[in-house]
């Protein structure tokens, strides 16, 4: 009974990893494959100090995101350069470890 139950505990603890690892999120991936897609936004903030604009946005589909406004670090600070509170812009976000960083922002159409 004792080599019966060494079995079964042995043949449950080397089925785990294979159980935890069919059960992984991959919902990252999906963000990195639509880092060019342009959101629609609204300058609220525009911080050169901390090279960050803030922006009222819609749906951000691709990052799982909901409609909200929050301050974006730039990939480039003179992309702060023409950008002022109240310009309607759309803009492109990628996933920086765990920020979201804009890497492109033009006025509205």
């Amino acid at each position: 009974m004792k080599h019966f139950l060494a079995v079964a505990m042995t043949a449950l603890t080397l089925g785990m990893p294979a159980f935890a690892q069919g059960t992984h999120n991959h919902a990252a991936p999906a963000a990195k494959a639509v880092s060019g897609t342009l959101y629609d936004g609204e300058v609220k903030r525009v911080s050169k100090d901390t090279k960050r604009v803030t922006l009222a946005h819609g749906p951000l589909t691709g990052f799982d995101m909901p409609a909200m406004t929050m301050a974006f670090p730039v990939k480039d600070a003179a992309l702060l350069d023409k950008l002022k509170p109240g310009d309607k812009v759309r803009f492109a976000l990628e996933k920086s470890g765990e920020d979201m960083v804009v890497t492109r922002i033009e006025p509205a159409r």
